[in-house]
């Protein structure tokens, strides 16, 4: 369990703004990795973002422009996609959050097993 600097108890997300600008930005860009893993969107704009976040546009435009200058999203047009560094990091905390619901069953790969392994051609591991 976290706690607060001086060990006086654990973290607060409500308490701290930092953790829930981290927490958004994390649901971000993992809702941009599975977006563009689902082949339904490589771009999205705050507007289709919001329809999935609980959290203001004004907050999902500030924390987009945070992941941008970081190198993690970029512009395209009025929308924003994961970059070349941004992918890895989208994808390893997708799968951190996710991973119980990610298992694989009937030797069936799940949809980011590309990026995780290659293929023997015989459809195994």
């Amino acid at each position: 369990m976290s706690t607060k600097p001086g060990g006086n108890g654990p973290l607060n997300r409500a308490q701290s703004p930092a953790l829930v600008e981290l927490g958004r930005r994390d649901e971000i860009l993992e809702l941009l990795y599975w977006m563009k893993g689902q082949n339904f969107a490589d771009a999205l704009s705050v507007t289709d973002l919001q329809r999935f976040l609980t959290h203001p546009a004004e907050e999902i435009e500030a924390s987009l422009e945070k992941l941008e200058a970081l190198g993690a999203v970029e512009r395209a047009g009025d929308r924003f996609r994961l970059t070349a560094d941004g992918l890895p990091e989208a994808r390893r905390r997708f799968v951190d959050d996710f991973r119980d619901m990610l298992a694989e069953g009937h030797g069936e790969c799940n949809f980011s097993c590309e990026l995780d392994h290659e293929h023997d051609g015989g459809g195994g591991r």
